[in-house]
């Protein structure tokens, strides 16, 4: 079976977030920790590094959200609201699920892969004049710089002279995510 075009995979990973950062309540933390598991087993480096620069970001919610949130106190928490603790879960909720698509596209897409997806998305935008092809290669040019610093090779980015996105057909399998993609998309609608 040939795999999804990388446009597919960022539609489908777009829609899944949308769809389940609609949702609230017991139903937003099935799907964040249904979406945290799946990113452990599949891109679990990824899910970790990504989780792990998070960290205080995800700290900061709970602590702005869980305590300083008016509402009914918690006994046994000085100063913590139900009401706060309630919002804080499901904003940590929300970052835990954009965290685990995020990470899950990474590990499933190269850098080159990630910016053909991209300039096939937007491809609508192709009338403006070449915004984005432009696009595409300062994001290519962003992403080779970024994998060059963190392997700490200086001399590869400066030397890179051609840019080539892969050209990668569409199949039956890309028609079927962009349907389920649709369904998702208008699931969120209607919630």
């Amino acid at each position: 079976m040939r795999p999804l075009h990388p446009a597919s995979l960022i539609l489908l990973g777009l829609a899944f977030l949308i769809a389940g950062s609609t949702r609230g309540g017991i139903g937003l933390g099935v799907i964040a920790l249904g979406s945290a598991g799946f990113a452990l087993g599949r891109a679990r480096r990824h899910f970790l590094i990504i989780l792990r620069r998070s960290r205080w970001l995800l700290l900061t919610m709970l602590v702005l959200f869980g305590w300083m949130t008016p509402g009914t106190a918690v006994p046994g928490l000085p100063m913590a609201t139900r009401e706060g603790l309630s919002l804080a879960a499901e904003h940590v909720a929300r970052l835990l699920l954009a965290i685990a698509t995020v990470s899950v596209l990474l590990s499933r897409l190269s850098p080159a892969e990630l910016v053909s997806g991209l300039r096939t998305l937007l491809a609508p935008l192709a009338p403006l004049g070449g915004f984005r092809d432009r696009l595409a290669v300062r994001l290519m040019l962003t992403l080779e710089e970024v994998e060059s610093a963190r392997r700490g090779d200086e001399a590869t980015s400066m030397t890179l002279a051609r840019l080539a996105l892969p050209t990668i057909a569409r199949g039956g399998a890309d028609y079927l995510a962009a349907i389920g993609s649709a369904a998702l998309l208008l699931i969120a609608a209607l919630a």
